[in-house]
């Protein structure tokens, strides 16, 4: 994974050189592939980030070097915030342990098994 961040990186690093050619006003694809783009880098360059930094395995998030849940450590949230840089903050909310109605219970989670 750190060698998959490493080449992310370059390649969001030579975004910055990426341009629009096409200066059409009707349907131009030149500028949606290029928003497209930025929003891949982004939403990868925050996966990758928050993934190497959760030694965990937890739902589809699934690690061969931590192939267990850890609730202890890791029952939360983690919110992720990229900078124009490329640089990731992470940070953490609360998983709740209550239904906002009396309707239902809360079902705890549990080891997904396959």
């Amino acid at each position: 994974m750190a060698e998959g961040i490493e080449l992310l990186e370059e390649v969001y690093a030579g975004f910055e050189h990426i341009g629009v050619s096409d200066r059409g006003l009707v349907w131009n694809s030149d500028l949606v592939e290029t928003l497209e783009l930025d929003n891949l880098l982004g939403c990868a360059m925050v996966s990758i980030k928050s993934a190497i930094n959760r030694p965990e395995s937890r739902g589809a998030h699934a690690r061969e070097d931590y192939p267990d849940r850890d609730d202890e450590h890791w029952m939360k949230h983690t919110l992720s915030w990229l900078d124009p840089k490329g640089q990731v903050t992470i940070d953490y909310r609360p998983v709740h342990t209550y239904t906002l109605t009396d309707e239902v219970e809360y079902i705890p989670p549990k080891k997904r098994t396959y």
